[in-house]
């Protein structure tokens, strides 16, 4: 039972924070991620819908798991197991490119922090610029141009 607590733990852990990062970072690991999802075979709505729901499914089964051997009633392991059956049913759908809400895939999320960025940079703000990858070679860019602009200005 407690073997089944953890491994339900650690997938959906392992789901939940590769979901993180490669929706809302910048980091190696998520231009890595988005990379390879590009190049993946099934398409975007597995990082945008399956891989979350799947993970939240598995985390909701690990806590239905914990609330069983607590000893809580039937009925709260009854509606956890059938929240974490909706969940994983909610991921499946990701296996299909049914359009979803653009705020739902990682492109729209890069987009906006590039924006937030050259927002800052235009107003003069410190801008903490992302070190390597694509996204690095971007934000420099994007940056040279700001400062050019300034200094036409100037």
């Amino acid at each position: 039972m407690v073997s089944n607590i953890v491994m339900a733990f650690i997938i959906s852990g392992l789901l939940l924070v590769s979901w993180w990062f490669e929706m809302f970072s910048d980091s190696g690991f998520g231009q890595m991620a988005r990379a390879m999802n590009k190049k993946g075979r099934y398409g975007k709505n597995v990082i945008a819908l399956m891989v979350p729901a799947i993970g939240s499914s598995f985390l909701v089964w690990a806590i239905a798991l914990i609330v069983e051997s607590v000893g809580f009633s039937e009925l709260s392991i009854d509606v956890l197991g059938y929240v974490a059956l909706v969940l994983f049913a909610i991921g499946l759908v990701g296996l299909f490119s049914i359009p979803l809400p653009r705020w739902m895939y990682p492109e729209y999320h890069l987009a906006k922090r590039e924006r937030l960025r050259a927002e800052k940079l235009a107003r003069g703000e410190a801008v903490k610029m992302p070190s390597s990858g694509r996204v690095a070679v971007e934000a420099q860019r994007l940056e040279q141009a700001l400062r050019r602009q300034s200094d036409k200005n100037e």
